[in-house]
């Protein structure tokens, strides 16, 4: 029920005197509120039709009128029904100024026309329109309720939501990033939320963008929300997986290395989206025991979306407690790691690992690897090698390129000193006076080279199990020379 709806009905015989500013006649009314007080404001709401007689405003001062209209617009009132012969045989002037100088629009009541007619026939009209939004609402509901037994996605429900309120709907967690969403706002900018009933681990709401008419939207998304919610809630909470068949099949292939050809492998990339000879990058997700799993799959479906918009290739298997996801073709100059790390922030309680491999070969064993530093909390890299994953390599192609990696830092001067001094380093287990012999250098020399050669690295040439996975990487590298 609008201002302008009013207006049109020639029965009520309602004449408009001000149209108010822009968008005013628009505006919805929610109820009828007949006063005849200087300050009714402390008795209306929102959008509330004032219906006066101007009995107790009986008055010539311009002033008066102003103030009167300046607190009705603070309210703000959806419009002035002003009514003639009780108290004014024609409209107040210095209150059509107040109106026009406000944007209020102004109605005038001939006498004629009671107010208990208008007020009844507002009541009639809202109360049927209430009765079309419930029932809109609870039809919808049934709708998205069947598509949800009928084993259609979430993806779905929305798009069927979207459809039914001409806007853009999707489906946002506790810190406002965007899960799901279906729909197109078409350049509208108007912006609503409602809360999704869901549990306390983890809070959603459905937002609504671009919404261009009156339409009430809590009547109409209320019941559908439940829906949403308990779609949303089997699918972060099943135990069923939500990743495609090729993708739980490239990366069962990957970690498990059930004697899977290179060629199998390669067919198995490409069948889950990926290019084999592609640079390959992969976030490890793992949450502690007592971790909600609806959390869990939460933040990972989130951490998943985002890296969509920066990689043209993201897929992702879920196990218990852990999800992998693998990304390829990069967009722009943004790291994984510093990509990785926003999504994470409010949940430092997570184990989250990122790694690199340069070749599809290197890829298994760089997997394993991140896998193996899953359980401390936060966001980190993996290290490019470690003894496990040298053993674990014998001899592959892949342990060759991961070997290298490790090592290829200590050409950055364009010479072989680094790598030499560390060969002999490691070689005469750290003993200065046998490495200085064989590199005829002084002993301040070997001390700044050890220092650049852990500063490159990134590792610590003191702990036993790093010097055993470099001696069998600098060994790996010089056989494959």
């Amino acid at each position: 029920m609008r201002i302008s709806d009013l207006v049109d009905d020639a029965d009520l015989k309602i004449t408009l005197r001000v149209p108010g500013s822009e968008g005013r006649l628009e505006r919805p009314i929610t109820w009828c509120a007949p006063t005849e007080h200087m300050d009714p404001t402390p008795f209306l709401s929102v959008n509330a039709l004032v219906l006066t007689n101007g009995m107790g405003l009986n008055v010539k001062d311009f002033r008066i009128w102003d103030a009167y209209v300046e607190r009705l617009m603070a309210v703000p009132v959806a419009g002035l029904a002003f009514g003639l012969g009780a108290a004014h045989r024609e409209l107040p002037a210095g209150l059509v100024q107040a109106c026009e100088s406000h944007g209020l629009p102004l109605l005038e009541l001939p006498p004629e026309v009671p107010f208990v007619l208008v007020m009844r026939h507002v009541e009639h009209v809202i109360a049927t329109e209430r009765y079309e939004e419930l029932r809109t609402g609870w039809e919808l509901a049934d709708e998205c309720t069947r598509l949800a037994a009928d084993g259609r996605s979430l993806a779905t429900v929305l798009e069927r939501v979207a459809a039914a309120v001409h806007a853009r709907v999707s489906v946002v967690d506790h810190s406002g990033f965007e899960l799901i969403g279906a729909g197109d706002a078409a350049g509208g900018t108007a912006r609503t939320t409602l809360r999704l009933p869901s549990g306390d681990s983890h809070r959603f709401r459905l937002m609504i963008e671009g919404i261009k008419s009156p339409v009430v939207l809590q009547p109409i998304l209320g019941p559908v929300a439940a829906v949403i919610a308990m779609q949303l809630s089997y699918t972060l909470g099943s135990r069923s997986p939500l990743h495609s068949r090729e993708a739980a099949r490239f990366m069962e292939a990957l970690y498990e290395d059930r004697g899977v050809t290179p060629a199998q492998l390669r067919r198995f990339a490409v069948e889950a989206g990926f290019d084999p000879e592609d640079t390959w990058g992969s976030v490890l997700i793992g949450g502690a025991a007592d971790m909600p799993p609806l959390k869990l799959r939460a933040i990972a479906w989130r951490a998943r979306v985002g890296l969509e918009s920066g990689f043209g290739a993201v897929r992702f298997m879920e196990e218990s407690g852990l999800t992998t996801l693998l990304v390829q073709h990069q967009r722009g100059a943004t790291g994984l790691l510093d990509a990785v790390k926003g999504f994470f922030a409010d949940a430092p309680e997570l184990s989250v690992v990122v790694t690199e491999a340069s070749t599809l070969n290197e890829l298994p064993l760089a997997l394993q690897l991140a896998r193996r530093q899953v359980g401390r909390p936060g966001v980190r890299r993996a290290p490019l090698a470690d003894l496990a994953g040298i053993v674990q390599g014998l001899p592959s192609p892949g342990l060759v390129a991961m070997s290298q990696r490790l090592l290829a830092p200590l050409a950055t001067d364009g010479g072989s000193a680094l790598r030499e001094t560390l060969a002999s380093y490691l070689r005469h287990s750290g003993n200065s006076r046998e490495i200085c012999d064989e590199l005829f250098i002084h002993r301040n020399t070997l001390s700044y080279r050890v220092r650049k050669i852990e500063e490159l690295l990134g590792l610590d040439l003191s702990d036993g199990e790093v010097r055993a996975t470099c001696l069998l990487a600098v060994s790996i590298v010089a056989a494959h020379a």
